[in-house]
């Protein structure tokens, strides 16, 4: 599962400006951002008022929105915060009833320049902060679905970010990685797809899972209460490049 990531401010102006966005909303330097707290997104224009898209046609200008970071199904009669739906699986997505629909119409992405996971098996689980070689930004792969309560008094857009079996260096600490979208595969990520292509992660390039390096990063990043520089550099002076 992917349950932490960082992206700094420059990182996501960068990001911005590479997909020729302007500045929609400032994003501050964020080093340790967790489950139900604000995440940006990259969505498609109209994508939030059920735009049909005419296939094979040009896909609408891309926008920014914030949403919250923990799947809430449009069908939840009550929002719920003990077990937030933040990773939707790629093998079943099409299938489980929370996530289906998102995945037909509500593809996003998700810009980060690194993320955590844990290796587990001594005595403590040991936190790894996985990023890439040159430190850029990149994407995941997200889904997203708006709420709304019971009389429409509230409106409430969630995402959850998309993972698969874990190959590269991530293999190395855990089973499980986010799913990573490069830049040519923008347009057929975001698409919408009604039925939904069922063969779509076997078409995304994973190539820039051969790019991921990781590193030991202190135990201070298990609080998602820490939110600073400090959870992102080495817990030891090299770092250990595992792949």
């Amino acid at each position: 599962m992917c349950g932490r990531y960082s992206l700094t401010s420059q990182s996501y102006d960068k990001f911005v400006e590479f997909m020729d966005m302007g500045y929609p909303f400032q994003v501050p330097s964020r080093f340790n951002i967790a489950p139900s707290q604000p995440v940006a997104v990259i969505r498609l224009k109209g994508s939030d008022q059920d735009q049909s898209i005419i296939p094979d046609q040009p896909l609408p200008e891309r926008e920014g929105a914030l949403m919250r970071w923990g799947l809430v199904p449009h069908f939840a009669k009550e929002i719920k915060m003990d077990r937030p739906l933040i990773n939707a699986r790629s093998e079943t997505i099409a299938d489980k009833p929370s996530f289906r629909g998102p995945f037909r119409r509500r593809k996003c992405l998700v810009p980060a320049d690194g993320f955590y996971e844990w290796k587990r098996g001594g005595a403590s689980p040991i936190p790894y902060h996985i990023c890439l070689q040159d430190r850029e930004a990149f994407t995941f792969a997200g889904i997203w679905e708006a709420w709304t309560g019971p009389n429409g008094e509230d409106w409430l857009e969630t995402v959850s970010l998309v993972t698969k079996e874990a190959n590269g260096a991530v293999k190395k600490i855990h089973h499980r990685s986010p799913v990573i979208i490069e830049p040519q595969d923008y347009d057929l990520w975001l698409r919408p797809q009604d039925p939904p292509d069922r063969k779509i992660f076997d078409k995304l390039s994973t190539a820039i899972d051969h790019k991921l390096e990781m590193f030991e990063v202190s135990p201070f990043v298990n609080s998602a209460r820490n939110d600073c520089d400090d959870c992102i550099k080495p817990a030891t002076k090299d770092q250990f490049k595992l792949f």
